[in-house]
């Protein structure tokens, strides 16, 4: 006779036999997990959803795939498929030390870690593909940034140099976070492929800082990082971030320094006024001095109501860079979000078309697109993402203070409405001293002086 248990206690409750318990524990069980799905190592990710469809474009590739994600997504990447073939094949055959058993061996000893990285499992991918696919896509990298760097390793018929637009496309694709490697698997492979003195000479670091150099600080050629770089975008995003003056707390960064002090709960950063509210209010906007300078360092002084702000080029590439560059903090767990904090400020400042225009007076803003969409880059940069630990939370304090202070808009306001102009100027000097003469008759008048 099959034994029933109650699931519940009214009258709703719903008997289960013990096969059918049996049944439902062996099938939990199975599915268990015994390990995380997002292990703590994993720093290559999909854009989120949420994220991805405020501009689709910007976190998909044109015409390379590297890594798994986009890996046989499309004929559109089929030339650059075969450039890779053919740079490998170009690699082997130059240099009798270098041999594809060697790349494979030391490939394959970091499969396993390499694999780890990516936040999907991959399980489509054997091992074979995984070694075939870090092989061919990361000594096309390398191959691509030497050729880059030494002007006399590019071939004539090579398809990369010799089209205009191919160098535009590689610097979006290979700055997509969804389009990286694990930089160890470069680095593995750099050991393995460098050709001379020269070239050992030249950093893997400095390989790729010199073939992105349109979009980091050109004085930083080999800098010495306190932490592991994990692949080209946290690359870039390290450049970017380790030259900032942190006013708010000197935070430190780094794997266990960033975690340790990132911030729990989400800040909603306080708003301040966009720059031709500032402006009209009597703050000044200035270019920082120090060029070129981090784009972050951006500092208010309150005493004098002076802005001063790094430039900052606008164009085509900057949207998708920014974009990943703020995808990659959203999924990361020990990179704070600094670019995001930069994106919120600016965003801040830059309402409409006449923030920008005043901003590129100033000579801010490099931009090469029109006004309208300036302001529209800025807007919609961090939509649906979380400030954690928000870095300019004292600059805005400050600011809002000083726009808050009546004196200060008076002292605008006069400044603007009479001494705009030399002509504006004199017409008041002349107005004070005819309402002076004017106080002096009367005062004659009323109290004659007696001879």
């Amino acid at each position: 006779m099959a034994n029933y248990s109650n699931v519940g206690n009214d009258s709703t409750s719903i008997l289960i036999d013990d096969g059918t318990a049996e049944e439902l524990r062996n099938t939990i069980t199975k599915n268990l997990l015994g390990y995380s799905p997002l292990p703590a190592q994993c720093c290559i990710f999909r854009v989120p959803e949420l994220i991805r469809r405020q501009k689709t474009a910007a976190y998909e590739p044109d015409i390379v795939s590297i890594g798994p994600f986009h890996r046989g997504c499309g004929e559109k990447f089929q030339l650059m498929e075969n450039v890779k073939r053919w740079y490998l094949q170009c690699l082997l055959s130059s240099r009798a030390d270098i041999s594809l058993d060697s790349l494979i061996k030391g490939i394959m000893e970091l499969g396993r870690r390499a694999r780890d990285c990516y936040a999907d499992p991959l399980e489509h991918l054997s091992q074979k593909d995984f070694v075939q696919m870090m092989i061919l896509d990361g000594c096309f990298l390398l191959e691509l940034f030497r050729k880059e760097l030494w002007d006399d390793l590019q071939d004539e018929n090579d398809p990369v140099f010799n089209l205009s637009c191919m160098l535009e496309y590689l610097y979006h694709d290979l700055l997509l976070l969804e389009n990286q490697l694990p930089w160890f698997v470069l680095e593995g492979l750099y050991n393995l492929t460098a050709n001379n003195t020269n070239q050992r000479n030249a950093s893997l670091i400095k390989l790729v800082l010199n073939f992105f150099r349109q979009a980091v600080d050109e004085r930083i050629l080999d800098p010495n990082f306190p932490f592991e770089i994990l692949h080209i975008l946290d690359l870039i995003r390290t450049v970017t971030v380790v030259p900032f003056k942190d006013l708010e707390s000197q935070k430190k960064e780094g794997h266990v320094e960033e975690q340790e002090e990132q911030k729990n709960e989400p800040e909603l950063p306080q708003r301040i006024p966009n720059a031709t509210t500032l402006s009209e209010a009597g703050v000044q906007f200035r270019r920082s001095k120090n060029t070129p300078e981090c784009i972050m360092n951006i500092e208010f002084n309150f005493k004098n109501g002076v802005f001063t702000i790094p430039p900052l080029g606008i164009d085509e590439k900057t949207g998708p860079l920014f974009r990943n560059l703020i995808a990659f903090e959203q999924c990361h767990h020990s990179r704070l979000h600094k670019i995001t904090s930069y994106a919120v400020l600016m965003d801040n400042l830059i309402d409409t078309s006449n923030d920008v225009d005043l901003l590129r007076e100033k000579k801010i803003l490099a931009n090469w697109l029109s006004p309208e969409d300036a302001a529209q880059f800025f807007n919609e940069l961090y939509n649906d993402t979380t400030v954690i630990g928000f870095y300019y939370g004292s600059l805005c304090n400050d600011v809002n203070k000083y726009y808050n202070t009546d004196w200060n808009r008076w002292r605008e306001k006069l400044k603007r409405d009479y001494f705009s102009t030399p002509w504006a100027v004199i017409s008041f000097i002349a107005a004070f001293i005819l309402l002076v003469l004017t106080l002096v008759q009367t005062a004659y008048t009323i109290h004659p002086i007696n001879g």
